[in-house]
């Protein structure tokens, strides 16, 4: 699916840099991918072809002291990349505060970067136990306080298509949240997102509270995980069921959460909903999350 072209159908007031932006393509790739003479003339209703191997993208704030060195070194990943993904001319002038996209894929970054000489990636010994290093890095490097987190929480989007952006804007314009993305983390399925990518969000990185459950009390302790997919009709992919094991695992490792409190929305709050599904094998993750 990773290699897959995708359709985009423009909304109203949908911008090409916007668009680019939403699926981490540049808008040159864009408009060479659409034939597009004029950026600016896109109709609500156009389809745009997606050019395949759109790169997935996390957010990094920068803190005081830290240079685009330092940063790509965190996340193992070329300075280079870092500029090109957020268009710094001058690499010396980031400030505190300014939020960075950094490449989540460097096989990904390959393909849009011909020429671009870098060490193959290492395959880890067992998925199940293993982050890509841009995710770890991002747990890591999160300024978690003691006793923060109580919960871990997994989710279903409850649509087979979807992608972190577009929850993001969804929760943004129709629900009105200030913060956006209502989870903390989201593992595609590899239609709207390659299968087993991981988003970190802002919610993570910035350590704000989750918008995934109906009680304010509950959000405000619990990490929120969105699988995408209907698990009403069919189960988890393996490899989403391997990367969400791996997820777990690490923030369990960061912020001591106990087996006891990985949980799902439904078991967290009876009786208002189904989520993530009756095929989402919970008692199968939970066993697998308890071997050493």
């Amino acid at each position: 699916a990773g290699n897959e072209t995708r359709t985009h159908i423009v909304r109203r007031g949908e911008t090409l840099s916007a668009i680019a932006a939403a699926y981490g393509v540049t808008v040159r790739d864009l408009r060479r991918q659409n034939h597009l003479a004029n950026a600016d003339l896109l109709k609500p209703g156009q389809k745009l072809s997606i050019p395949a191997g759109a790169t997935a993208f996390i957010e990094h704030r920068v803190a005081k002291g830290e240079s685009l060195a330092s940063i790509a070194e965190r996340y193992k990943v070329a300075v280079a990349d870092i500029r090109a993904a957020n268009t710094l001319k001058n690499p010396n002038l980031i400030q505190p505060g300014q939020i960075l996209r950094i490449p989540a894929s460097d096989s990904a970054m390959e393909d849009a970067m011909p020429g671009k000489a870098s060490a193959p990636a290492k395959r880890p010994a067992d998925p199940r136990r293993t982050l890509p290093a841009t995710v770890q890095a991002a747990i890591d490097s999160a300024p978690v306080r003691r006793g923060r987190w109580k919960y871990i929480v997994i989710h279903h989007s409850a649509m087979d298509v979807g992608s972190a952006k577009g929850m993001d804007r969804y929760h943004r314009e129709e629900r009105g949240m200030e913060n956006g993305l209502a989870y903390h983390f989201v593992i595609g399925n590899g239609h709207g997102m390659r299968e087993g990518a991981v988003f970190v969000g802002r919610r993570w990185n910035e350590q704000l509270d989750g918008g995934h459950l109906a009680i304010p009390k509950l959000n405000a302790n619990s990490i929120g995980i969105c699988l995408v997919g209907n698990f009403q009709n069919k189960r988890p992919s393996k490899k989403q069921l391997d990367v969400l094991e791996a997820l777990v695992r690490a923030l369990q490792k960061k912020t001591g959460i106990p087996d006891k409190r990985v949980t799902t929305h439904r078991l967290i709050h009876k009786k208002h909903t189904e989520c993530p599904g009756k095929m989402f094998p919970y008692e199968e993750f939970m066993r697998r999350l308890r071997e050493p």
